[in-house]
């Protein structure tokens, strides 16, 4: 297992990509700002350094969206992609999800790879206001990333 990096490239109309760089191979998610993507990572992230041993981020990207599901979390955590087609309505949310990658991380790796994530962020978006712009007036996780470079 090899280091990888996170990027979060906001996009047009309140939408961004969720980029992870492995190794081998990039996995690319499309998410929009319908819900609250980036602080769902940083809480999986928070999550896990805390001492979790699972957690759970949701990209919504309208009707679907991707689940980043980690699993049996020490110093490493199996991490699965999932993408849905619908997570809206009550009877095909969860079903027919397609695996995008699956494998081990290095959760400290993890961890560190969001908060540069973050960061990288507020500087592109120019700040937390400028980002709750772009973002569709959801707030930029800013008490959440505290948290995780703090504690």
């Amino acid at each position: 297992m090899g280091e990888f990096s996170l990027d979060w490239i906001m996009g047009p109309s309140g939408s961004a990509e969720f980029v992870m760089s492995f190794p081998q191979e990039v996995v690319e998610v499309h998410t929009t700002y319908v819900g609250d993507g980036l602080g769902s990572i940083v809480k999986a992230a928070n999550d896990l350094r805390l001492g979790s041993g699972s957690a759970i981020a949701f990209l919504p990207a309208e009707p679907g969206g991707t689940c980043l599901f980690f699993a049996g979390a020490s110093e490493e955590a199996y991490l699965q992609v999932v993408q849905f087609a619908d997570m809206q309505s009550d009877s095909g949310r969860w079903s027919g999800g397609i695996l995008r990658w699956h494998g081990r991380v290095r959760v400290s790796q993890f961890i560190h790879g969001v908060m540069l994530m973050a960061e990288n962020v507020l500087v592109q978006c120019g700040g937390v206001d400028a980002y709750s712009r772009a973002w569709g007036g959801i707030p930029f996780p800013a008490r959440e990333l505290d948290t995780l470079q703090h504690e």
